[in-house]
């Protein structure tokens, strides 16, 4: 019975346990999103509030730039003014200067650009009659080079011509060399075969042979003393035919090199025709390019000149458009009072503006800091409450991913 009574208790206390627990939950969803919703507003209000502070010093910044530019232009109109007699001089002289500068800048350019006209027209005449003058030197020179080339070649052909015929001699030299040598080996032979026939005749006729024996011995001996004698007279006609050979390969070369030496006085001569030539062209050249060269250095002088001139010109006129810049202004000036006078309340008014707005820029300020303050609590509990939420998140995806 107790224990039944027990249990029953228990089961009756269960759900007041969980009832508890939600509402607990629930306050605290409450108070998070209270937190949430409090911070989120906190941050809205201090971003406006700098927003405006920013705007305010923007347009506080321009409303200075304006003033000084309005107190720039008031200063000079009253510097203007109270100069305006001394100014009007001053820059009026200086136009007249610079007018009569520019006046004598400019005749001394055109005086400079006639003188170069006429200088460059005399040079472009000069050169064609240097070129008339010259040209026929040129082409005796040409033509002295042309020749003196043509003798070089000749020169070239009797050397090769020499070589040639000096081959034709050593060759000659070496065919006679080895005719004479295979005369004289024929020569020899024939006296070794008659020196056998006529050992073999003594053997014969101290052995006593037959008389035909002998005297087809006599016979052979008488045979082969004709040849040794052909033989000689072979070695004296085949000496003179190959000595007849050398002799006019000799007399073809000794033609040869009188010929080399004749082309070679001749391109010799040619040479120096050509040298002379040429230097007395370059002679006339450089005669005629130094004339030139006078006058285009005369030419680059006047240019130059006319080039300075210009540029004293130019620099007259800046100094022109200046002075009468100064003066317009100081006329311009002078002629309108009432735009100084209406300067001056302007920027007495845009005075007032900076003020003005420079003190809201200061309770801006003020408010925006007292606004940060306030709400320091309420934006880091905002972050706090930011920060648990993505730890949660994190954590809910960790436990995710791990199971």
């Amino acid at each position: 019975m107790p224990d039944n009574w027990n249990r029953g208790q228990a089961d009756e206390e269960v759900p007041g346990r969980g009832n508890d627990a939600l509402d607990a939950a629930r306050d605290a969803a409450s108070g998070a999103a209270e937190t949430l919703k409090s911070g989120v507003s906190a941050v809205r209000d201090l971003r406006a509030a700098v927003k405006r502070h920013s705007s305010a010093k923007a347009r506080l910044k321009e409303l200075e730039e304006a003033l000084e530019a309005d107190e720039a232009t008031l200063a000079r109109r009253e510097d203007v003014e109270k100069n305006y007699d001394e100014i009007v001089e001053t820059q009026t002289a200086a136009i007249e200067k610079a007018n009569r500068e520019m006046e004598r800048r400019s005749a001394e350019v055109k005086k400079f650009e006639g003188s170069i006209s006429e200088l460059e027209k005399k040079l472009s005449q000069m050169r064609d009659e240097h070129e008339r003058e010259l040209r026929p030197h040129k082409k005796i020179m040409e033509a002295a080079r042309g020749r003196s080339e043509e003798a070089s070649r000749t020169v070239g052909d009797a050397k090769r011509a020499v070589k040639n015929a000096e081959a034709q001699v050593k060759d000659a030299s070496e065919r006679r060399e080895q005719s004479i040598a295979s005369a004289n080996r024929a020569v020899d032979a024939s006296q070794s075969r008659l020196r056998k026939v006529q050992e073999e005749l003594k053997r014969a006729q101290g052995e006593r042979a037959g008389s035909s024996a002998v005297r087809q011995l006599q016979d052979e001996v008488t045979t082969e003393l004709a040849r040794v004698e052909a033989a000689r007279g072979d070695v004296s006609t085949v000496t003179r035919s190959a000595q007849s050979t050398v002799d006019a390969a000799q007399t073809h070369l000794w033609t040869q090199k009188q010929s080399l030496e004749e082309a070679q006085r001749e391109a010799d001569d040619a040479k120096r025709e050509y040298d002379e030539r040429k230097a007395e062209y370059d002679e006339l050249v450089e005669k005629a390019e130094a004339e030139e060269k006078k006058l285009e250095d005369e030419v680059k002088r006047l240019k130059d000149a006319a080039d300075e001139s210009k540029c004293a010109h130019d620099e007259a006129a800046d100094r022109f458009d200046e002075a009468s810049a100064l003066l317009n202004e100081a006329k311009s000036v002078h002629e309108t009072p009432g735009e100084t006078v209406r300067l001056r309340q302007s920027i007495a008014d845009q005075r007032q503006d900076v003020a003005s707005q420079s003190s809201l820029v200061n309770d801006l300020a003020e408010g925006e800091r007292s606004l940060r303050e306030h709400t320091r609590g309420v934006r880091l509990s905002l972050y706090a409450a930011i920060a648990a939420v993505v730890i949660v998140i994190v954590a809910i995806i960790l436990l995710v991913v791990l199971l």
